[in-house]
């Protein structure tokens, strides 16, 4: 039986023990940003973050949603989808629950909020605008 791993192409090994380095290292790549009308979200969105190497990118990318003016939560902080296969000491892959726990790690160790808030305000400068109008209007 073979040992081999075989990774998706563009994949990219981390060791856990790098994580705290590797947070250091991601920088935010691109946020996007869905409008939806309802009272209870006024927007919502994924932002990715990447690892440059030589030949390839880490990366790693949520889901968001804006529950008030200002700030913005995971949707679900054990659904980080990424490239990145961990690894533990011993250099195996860590196991799916433990995958899902340090990568959330990661999320909350990047400065993540600013960049998209910073995107919402870019996407949506009329809403504080509509909001001023309506207060004024009451």
């Amino acid at each position: 039986m073979s040992t081999l791993i075989r990774l998706p192409e563009g994949s990219v090994c981390w060791p856990v023990a790098a994580l705290d380095s590797a947070a250091h290292d991601v920088h935010h790549a691109q946020t996007s940003v869905n409008r939806t009308h309802t009272a209870e979200r006024s927007a919502s969105g994924m932002t990715r973050w990447e690892r440059n190497y030589a030949d390839t990118s880490a990366w790693v990318e949520w889901d968001w949603v804006e529950i008030g003016e200002g700030t913005v939560v995971q949707v679900d902080p054990l659904n980080v989808r990424s490239n990145v296969l961990l690894l533990d000491d011993q250099g195996r892959p860590l196991l799916s629950s433990r995958r899902k726990a340090t990568l959330a790690t990661l999320v909350y160790l990047l400065p993540w909020q600013g960049p998209v808030l910073d995107k919402l305000r870019l996407v949506t400068p009329t809403r504080r605008i509509a909001a001023h109008a309506e207060r004024l209007a009451a």
